[in-house]
């Protein structure tokens, strides 16, 4: 039974890997096919693009899993207390332009 869940998850294991190795591949190749002849960038190894690329998670994502304040699912887009009543000022906001059609200013050029 041991060894058939080691197969099972050695698969996802080595295929995770393996696309990882791809990627940082296939962005070296891109690296080196685009930015020397644009930018007269440096040419990268593949240990650099991989440095890049864990650098550019970092500083673009972060380094946990997330914030505790998020729940899986749901996005609230007024995370503050003061939610409800931006939420509420946005809606009656957007329900006043509702029969607002063309362009923009055309609104007040009717009025």
């Amino acid at each position: 039974m041991k060894t058939g869940r080691f197969f099972y998850y050695g698969k996802f294991v080595l295929f995770g890997v393996a696309g990882l190795i791809a990627f940082t591949f296939a962005v070296m190749w891109l690296w080196n096919w685009l930015v020397p002849e644009l930018f007269s960038g440096p040419v990268v190894t593949y240990w650099q693009t991989l440095g890049l690329l864990v650098l550019s998670k970092i500083l673009f994502s972060g380094m946990g899993k997330g914030h505790s304040s998020h729940h899986p699912g749901h996005h609230h887009p007024f995370p503050s207390k003061y939610g409800d009543k931006w939420k509420k000022k946005f809606e009656e906001k957007m329900n006043g332009m509702a029969g607002v059609t063309g362009e923009r200013g055309s609104a007040t050029a009717a009025e």
